[in-house]
């Protein structure tokens, strides 16, 4: 389930922290990843492609909320990016290192890097003050031409003038002369039978090959089987991702993992794979796609994890023009 987690301003270089849905404990560590090229936070504006996390204290838990304050380190080395570079935090629970949820976090207007706490106290007084505008002079009415323009007059009657109506020429129209309509009822039948003899050319032809060439079966190894799925979900994905499964055994193991509820091992497979598999990273953005979602226990609907992952899919493919549209319509 993705977790709703958002940075509101407090102080220049320090945010409060508030992640809703957090089923874990106050103890934590923290994950966060950019979907410009899926570097992770490392330190203060430090990326790297090696996972870091990150320990983060004094946080506390109400009613599924996780809250607490935030600093530089993350506030700063967030803020210092483009602005159109979204990411993605993942949250462990230090007491039960299998629990492991995350989201896009949306950061707030509000939220001031550090540096701001500078410019503010190198200002003077005299020019923090801000400057009253100017009194608006008196607008100049301009004269307005009239809309009706009058009509002529006779100087002397003051009646309007009769306009002269011409005389219409009336043509006589000569009469259609009927056709024969036996040519058109000939092209009719002809027509008929080379539309039947079509359809049954096309029948005869198409349909036994459809039929003829089934869908081949997806072969997942014993390792990859669910059945064989421990207790510890990260061993049982390790061992599966050893046998190199292909793109479309790794989507039927997500989606029987949806269908049996084993919801860890759907979303670990889903966040493991779709940062370098645009395929995977596409479907990824569907399961939380308002567009494309379909009730279940594993996934909700969050239009900016839906964004986040999309705009992953289009980094590995830029070609995909249904990813750019679900894009541009997501961004309106």
């Amino acid at each position: 389930m993705a977790l709703r987690i958002e940075l509101d301003g407090y102080k220049p270089g320090i945010a409060k922290f508030l992640a809703q849905k957090w089923s874990g404990s106050s103890n934590i560590d923290m994950l966060i990843q950019r979907n410009q090229d899926g570097y992770y936070l490392s330190g203060l504006n430090q990326w790297s492609p090696e996972k870091n996390w990150h320990a983060v204290e004094n946080m506390s838990v109400y009613n599924g909320q996780l809250t607490g304050q935030i600093g530089e380190w993350l506030v700063d080395s967030l803020l210092s990016q483009e602005s159109q570079i979204r990411f993605l935090i993942q949250i462990r629970d230090k007491q039960n290192e299998n629990y492991v949820d995350g989201g896009v976090v949306s950061i707030a207007d509000s939220v001031l890097a550090s540096t701001a706490l500078n410019l503010q106290t190198a200002l003077p007084n005299d020019e923090q003050t801000i400057a009253q505008p100017d009194p608006v002079s008196d607008s100049i009415i301009e004269e307005q031409t009239p809309l009706i323009e009058e009509s002529s007059l006779d100087p002397e009657s003051g009646t309007l003038a009769e306009p002269i109506e011409p005389e219409l020429e009336i043509i006589p129209v000569e009469p259609v002369k009927s056709k024969s309509r036996l040519g058109l009822i000939v092209a009719i039948i002809i027509g008929c039978i080379v539309l039947i003899g079509l359809g049954i050319a096309a029948w005869y032809f198409l349909f036994p090959k459809n039929q003829s060439q089934p869908t081949p079966a997806v072969q997942i190894s014993g390792q990859c089987s669910l059945n064989n799925a421990s207790a510890d979900d990260l061993t049982f994905i390790q061992q599966c991702l050893q046998t190199k499964p292909e793109t479309d055994a790794i989507i039927q193991i997500i989606t029987e993992a949806k269908k049996t509820e084993k919801c860890n091992i759907a979303q670990r497979l889903y966040a493991n794979q779709a940062q370098t598999n645009s395929k995977i990273a596409m479907l990824y953005a569907k399961e939380y796609d308002e567009k494309y979602y379909e009730a279940n226990n594993c996934f909700k609907a969050d239009k900016e994890t839906a964004i986040y992952w999309y705009e992953t899919s289009l980094t590995n493919d830029a070609n995909n023009t249904f990813v750019k549209d679900r894009l541009t319509e997501l961004q309106k």
